[in-house]
């Protein structure tokens, strides 16, 4: 039996190369609306799929009226669904924070979440007729 030696640095880098990039780390700080909006903007940028399963929807900050103020769509291929609910969470706090500081009034009209679909390879909002 012959034995192949592997250099500890190939093979290291060959298990890093492997593993998916993610530059959100949920320890950062996170001190204003936009800290957080920002983040969650670029955890969700990559809206790559390979099937529907993959696509989700995350609803997030707060109406003065009640609900969520918006929604956004993305991967689970490509994105940690639990960095997108801890950011999107953080978001809700700031506004709900916000509307009861400033005694905030809005629309109380139902605004239903979209619906999603992996159309090309990528999450994509089903227009509503």
């Amino acid at each position: 039996m012959k034995l192949i030696k592997i250099s500890p640095i190939i093979a290291l880098s060959t298990l890093l190369f492997g593993c998916q990039s993610n530059d959100f780390n949920p320890e950062s700080k996170i001190s204003t609306i936009t800290d957080a909006e920002t983040k969650l903007q670029k955890a969700i940028e990559d809206k790559s799929c390979d099937a529907s399963y993959q696509c989700r929807v995350i609803s997030y900050g707060e109406r003065a009226c009640g609900g969520p103020s918006r929604f956004d769509i993305y991967s689970i291929k490509t994105s940690k669904q639990e960095d997108i609910e801890f950011l999107a969470t953080e978001i809700t706090s700031f506004e709900q924070a916000y509307n009861q500081k400033n005694k905030a009034f809005s629309s109380c009209e139902h605004n239903p979440a979209p619906q999603t679909l992996c159309l090309n390879k990528k999450c994509e909002v089903i227009k509503r007729e």
